[in-house]
């Protein structure tokens, strides 16, 4: 019998990233043999994330995130699901009424808004999953369960985004009983102490984000063309309380910078939108600046007492990846770097993120 280390671990989650590769694949393939035609009606799309330090050999910080979303179909009054027209109006009262006119009086196209109904986990642990007491230098076990309403309005040269998310810290998570489970039934090294994780606490977070065009897709080298973004945004509530600045720049081919925007929702923060018109294909590096005041996952419960760390009220935050998107589907590849967020951080937390949709 082998012996359990952190590569055995991390095996089964790296077979999940290669099934979903595999799939995407051969959904494309098979929807290019069958000359697929999106259907007439927009029913939104169905995606699924999973966050993880699965190929980099690590287990610790933040080490296991996963979300369900279903994006609605183009929002819109004349939508024939009530449901769907009180979204169209939370969005608008939100953010804003949709631009009629240019100031020389022509038309101009009016914004995309939809809205994202997500479920969301997330698994925070200390470097040394085999000591059971308490570890007061390292961050607290903390699970985060979390269902939450996104709303965005997608232009050419400027997207907003604002939302709510409501849920639970602690126990009722759920995170702490599904990773011993599964580190139990495949030998995994085995967390011994979830025992000390945060107390159960109810969470509200909001948030609001703006990212602006500065370079539109309109230069082409050879057909690769460059865009360039910056945005702002910041979130409140009592998981966290912290504002972000965000610099994303993308290279490929037939880009859409009008399909996609950054949120300050608590995890899966990047909300690709609407159908592309066209096959893209692009790597991206975006670049963000973060100030946090408050941080539950930290610092600890806000009403009860627990363990908790000093945070660094500064961090830094570099994301890069690969993305494809059609008609049909999107899947994206990416890796997230940090600085270090608490004091006396021993370790830094990378970790890599597959983001795969599929348009209803």
């Amino acid at each position: 019998m082998l012996p359990v280390t952190k590569a055995r671990f991390k095996a089964y989650p790296g077979r999940v990233i290669v099934i979903a590769l595999v799939l995407a694949v051969l959904a494309g393939n098979l929807k290019s043999q069958a000359q697929f035609r999106p259907p007439a009606r927009d029913r939104g799309s169905l995606v699924f994330s999973l966050e993880n330090d699965v190929l980099l050999k690590q287990d610790e910080g933040y080490t296991n995130g996963v979300q369900l979303m279903w994006i609605t179909p183009e929002l819109s009054q004349n939508s024939g699901s009530s449901f769907l027209r009180w979204l169209a109006r939370i969005n608008r009262g939100l953010l804003g009424a949709d631009k009629t006119a240019t100031a020389s009086g022509d038309e101009s196209k009016p914004e995309q808004r939809r809205a994202g109904l997500s479920f969301v986990q997330g698994m925070f642990t200390p470097d040394n999953l085999s000591e059971k007491e308490l570890i007061p230098d390292d961050r607290p076990y903390a699970g985060l369960l979390y269902a939450s309403l996104g709303l965005v309005k997608l232009g050419p040269l400027r997207q907003d985004s604002a939302g709510l998310a409501v849920g639970v810290v602690g126990p009722l998570s759920l995170a702490g009983t599904i990773q011993r489970w599964l580190h139990r039934t495949y030998g995994w090294t085995y967390p011994e102490g979830w025992e000390n994780q945060l107390k159960n606490e109810p969470v509200v977070e909001l948030w609001f984000n703006r990212l602006w065009t500065l370079v539109p897709p309109r230069i082409s080298f050879h057909g690769l063309q460059p865009v360039v973004r910056a945005g702002a945004g910041a979130q409140v509530g009592n998981l966290l309380i912290a504002a972000a600045a965000v610099a994303d720049l993308k290279l490929g081919f037939n880009l859409e910078p009008q399909m996609d925007t950054f949120t300050a929702a608590p995890l899966f923060n990047h909300f690709v939108a609407g159908r592309a018109t066209r096959t893209s294909v692009y790597a991206f590096l975006r670049l963000e600046g973060r100030a946090v005041a408050r941080n539950l996952l930290l610092q600890g419960n806000t009403f009860r007492e627990s363990h908790g760390v000093d945070i660094h009220p500064f961090y830094g935050q570099l994301s890069t990846g690969l993305a494809y998107q059609s008609k049909q589907a999107a899947l994206i590849l990416y890796f997230v770097m940090r600085t270090r967020e608490f004091v006396g951080q021993k370790y830094r937390e990378p970790y890599f993120g597959l983001t795969f949709s599929f348009n209803l």
